[in-house]
């Protein structure tokens, strides 16, 4: 069969805008969830519910969900949302909670960034979302960069006062043996290691207590010491450690 010119152009021109259409769906796919797989936007999952506790220093905005699939797989969903720093401080990490009717769609996200989150700027996360209830998302705790801590009114399951100030002061009570054998240095070299040196890390079944409020309690003693030298140095350490802290 001869093609007509106007035929071979339509057949280019499609051709161009269907492998355009995967590139692109591609590119999508590596930015919310792997390099392979294609996505797209899904307008038609419910918008999540976003709580706003009182006086939090972060606010979570744009939520977008994604649908997503990849060649012998079914279909998966997954939402993107941004978490923007209206504080006035930079911050370390937070931990955001989510729950829905559908237990797939339950569970927590704790995010350290890459760099501080500085006031006024804001950070993606991600969560895949399969089912086709509404979650209900809200920030459960945030950790500021000179060891600040922000909880949720009441406290969440995943992190309470209580457990990261025993993990806080069990790290610091670590921290000042190593000061008083080897000297701040020292202490400086062994923050990457900690949880290895002290052969302690607790997962608590205790909702009283905090899923893993120890972890971050460990968490925020080695913030406070990285801070006290990036404040004072050495001896900034040393003042930190030798003096009663307080959590």
């Amino acid at each position: 069969m001869k093609l007509t010119p106007r035929f071979a152009i339509a057949f280019l021109t499609f051709t161009a805008g269907v492998l355009a259409l995967a590139g692109w769906s591609a590119h999508i796919g590596r930015k919310v969830w792997s390099p392979r797989v294609f996505a797209w936007r899904n307008p038609f999952k419910p918008q999540p519910i976003i709580e706003e506790p009182a006086n939090c220093p972060v606010r979570l905005v744009r939520p977008r969900f994604y649908s997503f699939m990849s060649i012998g797989s079914s279909i998966g969903s997954v939402l993107k949302l941004d978490v923007k720093n209206v504080s006035d401080k930079p911050i370390h990490s937070f931990t955001i909670s989510y729950h829905s009717p559908e237990p797939t769609d339950t569970g927590s996200i704790g995010v350290h960034p890459e760099t501080l989150l500085q006031p006024e700027h804001s950070s993606t996360i991600g969560t895949s979302s399969n089912g086709n209830d509404r979650v209900t998302f809200s920030v459960d705790f945030v950790q500021f960069a000179d060891g600040d801590i922000w909880f949720a009114n009441p406290p969440r399951a995943t992190v309470k006062p209580e457990g990261v100030q025993a993990g806080a002061q069990a790290a610091t009570e670590y921290l000042r043996k190593v000061l008083e054998l080897d000297g701040a240095a020292a202490v400086m070299g062994v923050l990457p290691r900690i949880r290895t040196k002290m052969g302690l890390w607790k997962f608590s079944t205790n909702e009283d207590f905090g899923y893993f409020s120890f972890d971050y309690g460990i968490t925020n003693a080695v913030v406070r010491v990285e801070y006290a030298y990036q404040k004072n140095g050495l001896s900034g350490v040393e003042r930190f450690l030798t003096r009663q802290c307080e959590y």
